[in-house]
């Protein structure tokens, strides 16, 4: 064999000799480390569900739900690795140490945006993020690799998070008394991260008394939504793009306007997610992590909304993107009410006569490249999120979905009846927004919206 051949990288590139070399964890010692990683991980999935809808201010809105599936993307890769090291499947779901529990406790206790978004890209994803490099840098590379590829790619995203938590913090860090607030709250979450040993339990258990526990009372998440103070109309009833895109009559130009507007709207949608997931108990891991995928693509397709407002110069802003549906629902309906509705929306629009694909189409008809590629995803993610409504409300209800389809009828009666006694808080929107918009981005006056169309048209959102 020519000698040459030996210089060829060994170990398919993995490592080099010495790293290959090194004892590393036993199979015990990993399985308990991943566990941690992967219990935080599913914490701070959830505790970003249940600040959602409290946080008002859009971008941070977006993010929670953004890093929220992508930690659940992390969790369950990291759970099925956990299985492959003999761990029993009973062993996924228990708190691997209750000093670590009361850190993930505190943090969701956060009083506000400014402490949440220290609390968690301040103090506890820098500290993950360390504690994934120390796993990589002292487990053996070749015995533990696929764990190792699982780490490699989280740190990624991680450290993705962590610079846009540290940027969005320091917007909000303004006044010396804001910077005091979060200082005081990272030395606190701190405390109690020391107690635990850390993220991976291998820190100095600090023995200094801890800081009083705001934990000693029940979390009680707010879903009533809320938006930052950029945002009016939220509570506008007045629906014309929801009218204007399904009006053959009108240009094409205008209807896919409508259709931007749809999407922009449709922050409400996570909202009413967070709020499902916010509320409910005892489900298994699979359900939360299919939720929250489900939570980031509305999220994400009201940001569609927003790329294509801002690629025509609008300010989306300006807009009346109300919060009426996420209210009602959390207002009205228990969590699996609002999931039971969320199905009945997404069911509604699976037909190609009015439904997604009648919106793609729409797209190539107003000749909008971006608005084409925009529906079409949207199409697709709204298919998928039937399919999970499918898989999880079947055992849901002893009915199946053709109980979910009927009482979802009865829902939308009962929530109507109960806005008679308790209205909506009052709007001030003027009724004509829809034909300033349509004139300030199209160059011309569109025709009005007859108010029979927006009385008669009933309220889905998604």
């Amino acid at each position: 064999m020519p000698a040459a051949l030996g210089n060829i990288p060994a170990y398919g590139g993995l490592c080099a000799l010495e790293a290959s070399r090194r004892p590393g964890f036993s199979v015990a010692e990993a399985a308990l480390r991943l566990r941690r990683l992967a219990f935080v991980k599913q914490r701070l999935a959830l505790l970003a569900a249940a600040h959602l809808n409290s946080t008002p201010e859009w971008e941070v809105k977006s993010a929670l739900a953004l890093h929220a599936w992508l930690d659940a993307e992390h969790a369950t890769s990291l759970r099925q690795r956990i299985l492959e090291l003999r761990e029993p499947p009973a062993k996924l779901d228990e708190p691997p140490a209750p000093a670590l529990t009361a850190v993930m406790e505190e943090a969701l206790r956060s009083a506000d945006t400014l402490e949440l978004l220290a609390a968690v890209y301040s103090v506890l994803r820098p500290a993950l993020a360390e504690s994934i490099e120390h796993y990589l840098a002292q487990t053996n590379p070749l015995a533990d690799h696929p764990s190792c590829r699982v780490l490699r790619l989280m740190l990624i995203e991680e450290k993705e998070a962590i610079e846009w938590g540290r940027a969005a913090l320091a917007v909000l860090v303004e006044t010396s008394a804001s910077k005091e607030q979060s200082e005081a709250w990272m030395a606190h979450v701190r405390a109690y991260l020391a107690a635990a040993g850390g993220i991976d339990g291998q820190g100095a258990h600090a023995s200094a008394p801890l800081p009083p526990s705001r934990a000693a009372t029940p979390f009680r998440p707010d879903v009533l939504p809320k938006r930052d103070a950029r945002f009016s109309g939220l509570y506008d009833t007045s629906t014309p793009a929801d009218v204007v895109y399904l009006d053959d009559t009108r240009p094409a130009a205008e209807r896919n306007l409508a259709l931007y507007f749809k999407r922009l709207r449709e922050m409400d949608v996570p909202e009413v997610v967070a709020g499902i997931l916010a509320a409910t108990r005892g489900k298994p891991w699979e359900y939360y992590a299919d939720l929250l995928r489900q939570m980031w693509d509305e999220a994400r397709h009201a940001l569609l909304g927003q790329a294509e407002l801002e690629a025509r110069g609008a300010d989306w802003t300006a807009l009346p993107v109300n919060v009426t549906f996420s209210y009602k629902l959390a207002k009205f309906c228990a969590p699996l009410e609002r999931h039971i509705l969320l199905y009945a929306i997404e069911q509604s629009l699976m037909p190609a006569r009015r439904g997604k694909r009648y919106e793609w189409m729409l797209a190539r008809k107003a000749r909008d490249p971006l608005s084409t590629t925009f529906q079409d995803f949207d199409w697709a993610d709204e298919v998928l999120h039937v399919a999970i409504a499918r898989r999880h409300l079947r055992g849901d209800l002893k009915g199946g979905l053709e109980e979910a389809r009927r009482l979802a009828d009865e829902l939308w009666v009962r929530i109507a009846q109960r806005i008679e006694s308790e209205p909506l808080p009052a709007d001030q929107t003027p009724r004509d927004w829809w034909v300033h918009f349509v004139e300030s981005v199209l160059g011309k006056k569109p025709a009005p919206v007859p108010e029979t169309h927006v009385k008669d048209w009933r309220p889905l959102s998604a």
